[in-house]
């Protein structure tokens, strides 16, 4: 039987993307100059949420077998979407202390790494296969993105007056004339790097998160609780290395961020496996 979820969160997708196919345009046609020069955003988040719509339709008509890995992956992405929804709106709105901004950040990121991860292994553990594990992350992706890119538009083009003064210094060195121009094609930049980006991280998460959940498949408790705690001391690593980044100047932040970012991408998206192992031997 067809769940009733699925199909609310199918056209949910198709909704989405549709609004913000038409968001794209209206940016488009409302600001013409925007696109002096800079097509290839507007084409691409075009593109991109054109696949969206695309992918929407198909997951309607998916096999029922994949159907518990389209729930999952749709219930995790509207959680991310919600807590990025409210970490965009503190960005935009509300001039935030130096401390909590470089908190935000990262954690905006890790939560996006834990929710791919156990969308993924979620589905894996339940139904034993990796393809549909994978699926389930991706979709987790690209509702978080869909939901997100669209509100970042929405909320760009209703509060133009403010997004130019946020992004005036840039508008200054940008050459152009026309500030209302410069916050579209920095609007739609920002949406078509998201578009793509975030089922691809999506992917490479779930990826770690599937291996993970194999090659810990049938590893004793006492292995599966060293590998805990190596994990969490990866992650103090991890968060501790961004926190030095951002107390850096911004040429030397890079290795610091990479590094840190890294180490919590593995260390979330093995998290899950790594508890569902401790307690499947606590239970064996």
């Amino acid at each position: 039987m067809n769940s009733p979820k699925r199909f609310v969160l199918t056209n949910g997708v198709i909704a989405i993307a549709s609004a913000g196919l038409a968001l794209v345009v209206y940016g488009a046609i409302r600001f013409p100059s925007s696109l002096a020069s800079a097509r290839a955003p507007f084409v691409m988040s075009m593109i991109g949420l054109l696949g969206y719509v695309i992918a929407g339709v198909v997951a309607r008509r998916a096999p029922i077998r994949i159907q518990s890995a389209l729930d999952l992956g749709g219930a995790l992405g509207l959680a991310l979407a919600a807590a990025g929804i409210l970490n965009h709106t503190l960005e935009v709105a509300v001039q935030l202390p130096s401390p909590i901004g470089a908190v935000l950040g990262p954690g905006m990121w890790g939560l996006m790494f834990l929710g791919f991860s156990t969308a993924c292994s979620g589905t894996v553990v339940r139904s034993e296969s990796v393809g549909s594990g994978l699926l389930a992350s991706v979709w987790c992706g690209l509702v978080y993105a869909g939901v997100l890119v669209v509100f970042a538009l929405a909320l760009g083009f209703l509060f133009m007056s403010h997004m130019e003064q946020i992004l005036g210094g840039l508008y200054e060195a940008s050459g152009m004339n026309d500030p209302g121009a410069f916050v579209t094609r920095h609007l739609v930049t920002n949406a078509s790097s998201h578009i793509f980006v975030a089922p691809l991280i999506a992917l490479a998460v779930g990826g770690v998160s599937a291996l993970a959940c194999v090659l810990l498949r049938s590893i004793p408790r006492g292995t599966a609780i060293v590998l805990s705690v190596v994990s969490a001391m990866l992650f103090v690593a991890g968060a501790t290395s961004i926190q030095i980044g951002e107390s850096l100047a911004r040429a030397q932040r890079p290795p610091f961020i990479q590094f840190g970012l890294t180490a919590l991408a593995i260390t979330l998206a093995s998290a899950h496996p790594l508890l569902a192992a401790v307690r499947r031997r606590v239970s064996a």
